[in-house]
């Protein structure tokens, strides 16, 4: 390039006029300098603009070159490392000491239980009953005894072997379940289920199949509040922990073991197992009859009627809830439990009678029964 240079400098210079003018023609040397010089000039500018090009183009490939040298002496170290990694490294272990890779590591996924995210079930105003033509089989409270209890999968979580209720607000208030082993329950408790688990947390009463279909699950379950054989309803210092651990699971409500009268709460809850055969008695503590069945709404678990058999004389008589107390004295440690009339005996004794259980299932007699008692 630089020889190149030389020769277009010898080239020009050479062709430069460099004679002397003679004496007898002698013009302006300015002018003619600046008109024959001109012209060179021009054509020197051009071949200096095509060198510039040249040396430009020359600069940018040198460029190009070392940055490609450089780029491959950087590459080479990082393609070392990783070959001796792969080499060294198991293809199914990471060392503890090596960064893992964000992109392909991921944290392992933690299992959540299904009481973890599970919602509580839908809300409802009653509980459903299957099949609705044979509701009047789940109007009486002895027969839903032994009922199985079955989770929303129709697997079954155990037995109603009885239910609390509270008679002066006329509800069953709690389901007591002898448990299926699966449930790893202590042989010999029985767990306590809020009634409202049926009632107002889209239940079943299955007629048809005798179940109740429970919208919860057996992990639910676990470490549910159970009551021993022998347990006592009052003191009511258990209830707390029910309804505590309950409400995680479904929605309870108002009900509960006592009743808001005036003066403060009472508690007058028995179990149906006791209330069904329990004597009656009047002020005077004259025996009226014994309990032989009591009739409910089964959708809400409100009960209306003992249905009575009478100390003497024929069929049996629908005494209203209302008109029925527990002693104070039958609900102590220890104590039997008895009904006693809180009205007028001769109210019993002059009331309607039927012939079977069955006849009280009509609601037409039901409402002429209450008004009976009302007056």
């Amino acid at each position: 390039m630089e020889d190149g240079f030389q020769q277009f400098l010898g080239t020009t210079v050479s062709q430069l006029p460099l004679g002397q003018p003679t004496l007898t023609h002698q013009p302006n040397p300015p002018f003619s300098i600046e008109k024959g010089g001109s012209f060179e000039r021009k054509k020197m500018m051009k071949h200096f603009r095509c060198l510039a090009i040249f040396l430009s183009l020359g600069l940018v490939l040198i460029a190009c070159q070392l940055t490609q040298q450089a780029a491959k002496q950087t590459a080479e170290p990082t393609s070392s490392a990783i070959a001796s990694r792969e080499t060294d490294i198991p293809t199914d272990k990471v060392s503890q000491t090596e960064q893992a890779d964000p992109v392909t590591t991921q944290a392992p996924e933690i299992d959540i239980p299904d009481t973890a995210e599970r919602k509580k079930p839908p809300q409802s105003q009653a509980a459903e009953i299957r099949p609705n033509e044979m509701r009047t089989e789940l109007t009486h409270l002895s027969k839903l005894l032994g009922y199985q209890v079955l989770d929303e999968n129709g697997d079954k979580l155990g037995v109603a072997s009885d239910y609390i209720v509270n008679t002066c607000e006329t509800y069953i208030i709690y389901i007591l379940m002898e448990p299926e082993a699966s449930l790893n329950v202590e042989p010999g408790n029985r767990v306590v289920v809020p009634f409202e688990a049926v009632t107002i947390n889209s239940g079943v009463l299955d007629a048809q199949n005798k179940a109740i279909q429970l919208r919860l699950i057996p992990e639910q379950f676990s470490g549910a509040p159970t009551f021993p054989a022998d347990q006592q309803l009052t003191p009511t210092d258990w209830e707390g922990a029910v309804r505590a651990f309950w409400s995680k699971a479904v929605r309870i409500g108002m009900l509960a073991t006592s009743c808001n009268v005036a003066g403060g709460p009472v508690y007058k809850i028995a179990y149906a197992t006791q209330l069904l055969k329990v004597e009656l008695y009047d002020g005077q503590n004259k025996l009226l009859g014994v309990v032989q069945e009591a009739i409910l709404e089964p959708e809400s678990g409100k009960l209306g009627f003992y249905i009575v058999k009478p100390a003497t004389g024929e069929g049996l008589v629908m005494v209203h809830l209302r008109a029925i107390n527990i002693p104070k004295e039958a609900l102590l440690p220890g104590g039997t439990l008895t009904l006693m009339l809180t009205a007028d005996p001769q109210v019993f004794w002059d009331a309607p009678r039927i012939t079977s259980i069955e006849e009280a299932d009509d609601f037409a007699l039901q409402s002429k029964m209450r008004n009976y008692w009302d007056r």
